[in-house]
C-alpha cells in the first residue's frame, strides 16, 4: 500500500522471517558465531534460547541457508510433547519418509541414512525449533539418538531452539545427562536502542528506501515501545509507515509513531511498553530542531518534515568531514556517531559505513567492523575502485574472529579481480585456500557462505568490470 509512495521495492518490516532483511545486532552476531562454531567444532548438542520475536527463527534460517549445501539439515518446527515418538517427525524433516513406520523400521532407516551421509563426508544436523514444547521424554529420545554417533566420527548434530522455558527444562536434575552434552548455548536478548535504530535503517535500505525515513526520535520511540524486540519493531514500524502514507508524510516522526501506536494498542493485544507517553507525543507539535547553532542547515533539516536533497547532502557532508577529523584524533566512538549521521545521504552510504568499519577495527571490535563493512558493500552504487580496500579489511576482520572459510572466499574474489593485491596471495596460501574453491569437489558444488556471498556476488561484477 505504502511501497510506491516511499519508493520501496518490498515491505521492509514484514513479519515473515527473511534472512535477506536480517539485521545482526551485537547479540545476534555473537549467537550466530557461536552456532557456526558449534557446527565447525562438531558439537553434539547446541542450544539457542530467547523470548518470542527476538529473531531465533531468522538466525536458524540463515544457518540452514549457509550450511545446507555442506551438511544435510532437517528442520522440525511443530513437534509437541503429546506425540508418541519424535523419530517420525525427524524422518519427515529429512525427506526420508512421510509414512507411519514401525519404530524398529524407522530407527533402521535413520541409522542407514546417517551411515550413507557419513561416507559422503556429510553430517546430519537436526534443528528443532520451539523445542520447549518437547518435554523431558522427547528430549531424552534425542539424547538416545545422539548415541548413534560412533566413537570416531560425529554423524549427527542437534540444535535446539526455544523460549526461556527450554533453559528451565534443561536445568532439571533429571536432564543432567542431556545438559552435560551441550557444548554451545546462547540466550538471545532484545536489541539495544542503537541497534534498533540501525535495524530500522538497515531494513529500509534493503527494501530500496531512504534509510533516514524514520527520524532519530521516531526510532527511539519505536525502541521504547518494542523494548528492542525485532518482531515488535517490525509491527510498530510497519503501522507507522501506513499512517505516514495516509497523511502523505515524507518523513516518519515520533508524533506519527505515537499516533499509529495509540490506535494499534486499542485492541489490547499487541504487548507494547511505555504507552503512557503516547497521548502527549501524539498531540505534541512537530519535532523541534536540535543542536541549534551547530549548523544552520542541520537545524533546518530537523525542522522540516522532508528536508531538501541539497540540505541533506550539505549537512551529511559536514558530518562526514567532522567525523574524519575525530577519527584522526582517535575519538572513534564520536566519529562513528557522525559517520552514521552522514550515511543518511545515500551518496555517502558506502563511504560513511566503510569508515565506521575502519573505526571499529581501530577499537578492536571486529564483529562490529564486519557488520559495518557488509553494510557498506551492500550499496549497489559503491565506487569500484574503493570496493577492494573494504573487501580486504572485511577479510582481515573475518580472520580475526576465526571465520577462516569466509575470509578465504573474500580473498579469492579480490585475487580474481586484482591479482597480487597487497598480501592476499600469501594470505590465501596461509589459509590453505585458493580460487579453486569455486570449482566442484567430488562431483558436488562446494558450500557457499551466504552470510555475505550474496553481497560479494553483487560487488564482484563491479570489481571485474572495473579491471576490463
Amino acid at each position: 500500500m505504502y511501497e510506491s509512495f516511499y519508493r520501496l521495492k518490498a515491505k521492509p518490516f514484514a513479519l515473515l522471517p527473511d534472512s535477506s532483511f536480517l539485521y545482526q545486532g551485537t547479540g545476534h552476531q555473537a549467537a550466530y558465531s557461536l552456532l557456526e562454531y558449534g557446527i565447525l567444532s562438531e558439537a553434539p548438542f547446541m542450544v539457542l534460547t530467547g523470548d518470542p520475536g527476538v529473531g531465533k527463527t531468522s538466525l536458524l534460517q540463515k544457518l540452514i541457508a549457509e550450511h545446507g549445501t555442506r551438511h544435510k539439515i532437517g528442520l522440525v518446527t511443530n513437534a509437541r510433547y503429546d506425540i508418541e515418538q519424535l523419530l517420525p517427525w525427524i524422518l519427515l524433516s529429512l525427506g526420508l519418509s512421510n509414512k507411519r513406520l514401525d519404530p524398529i523400521e524407522a530407527y533402521h532407516l535413520f541409522s542407514e541414512f546417517l551411515s550413507q551421509e557419513s561416507k559422503r563426508s556429510r553430517r546430519v544436523i537436526l534443528v528443532i525449533d520451539e523445542a520447549q514444547s518437547l518435554g523431558a521424554e522427547l528430549l531424552e529420545e534425542l539424547r538416545l539418538l545422539s548415541n548413534m554417533n560412533d566413537g570416531k566420527t560425529l554423524r549427527l548434530q542437534i540444535l535446539l531452539s526455544g523460549q526461556p522455558d527450554l533453559y528451565t527444562l534443561l536445568q532439571r536434575i533429571d536432564m543432567t545427562q542431556f545438559a552435560q552434552r551441550i557444548v554451545v548455548d546462547y540466550h538471545l536478548k532484545p536489541l539495544s536502542e542503537t541497534d534498533t535504530a540501525n535495524c530500522i535503517r538497515h531494513r529500509l535500505h534493503v527494501a530500496g528506501g531512504r534509510p533516514t525515513l524514520f527520524t532519530d526520535q521516531a526510532c527511539a520511540l519505536v525502541h521504547r515501545l518494542s523494548q528492542g524486540n525485532p518482531r515488535l519493531i517490525n509491527q510498530v514500524a510497519d503501522i507507522s509507515l501506513t499512517y505516514g502514507y495516509a497523511e502523505q508524510a515524507r518523513t516518519i516522526t515520533a508524533k506519527l509513531v505515537a499516533q499509529a501506536a495509540i490506535d494499534r494498542i486499542k485492541g489490547q493485544i499487541l504487548p507494547l511498553a511505555a504507552t503512557e507517553e503516547l497521548v502527549a507525543l501524539a498531540s505534541a507539535p512537530d519535532e523541534p530542531a536540535e543542536h541549534q547553532g551547530s549548523s544552520r542547515t542541520l537545524s533546518l533539516e530537523l525542522v522540516l518534515d522532508e528536508p531538501s536533497e541539497a540540505a541533506l547532502s550539505q549537512s551529511s557532508e559536514e558530518s562526514y568531514q567532522r567525523a574524519m577529523v575525530l577519527k584522526e584524533q582517535a575519538q572513534f566512538k564520536e566519529a562513528v556517531e557522525l559517520f552514521h549521521a552522514a550515511a543518511r545521504d545515500k551518496s555517502l552510504w558506502f563511504k560513511a559505513n566503510a569508515q565506521v568499519g575502519f573505526c571499529y577495527v581501530k577499537m578492536r571490535e571486529p564483529q562490529a567492523a564486519i557488520q559495518a563493512f557488509c553494510t557498506a558493500l551492500d550499496d549497489p552504487m559503491a565506487p569500484p575502485n574503493e570496493i577492494t580496500d573494504v573487501l580486504y579489511c572485511l577479510g582481515r576482520s573475518l580472520e580475526s574472529v576465526g571465520k577462516v572459510d569466509q575470509a578465504g572466499e573474500v580473498y579469492d574474489r579480490i585475487n580474481q579481480s586484482t591479482p597480487s593485491y597487497r598480501d592476499v596471495p600469501s594470505r590465501l596460501r596461509q589459509l590453505g585456500t585458493s580460487s579453486k574453491r569455486s570449482e566442484k569437489v567430488d562431483g558436488q558444488a562446494p558450500a557457499r557462505h551466504s552470510w555475505f556471498s550474496g553481497m560479494i556476488d553483487n560487488v564482484q561484477r563491479f570489481l571485474i568490470g572495473s579491471h576490463k
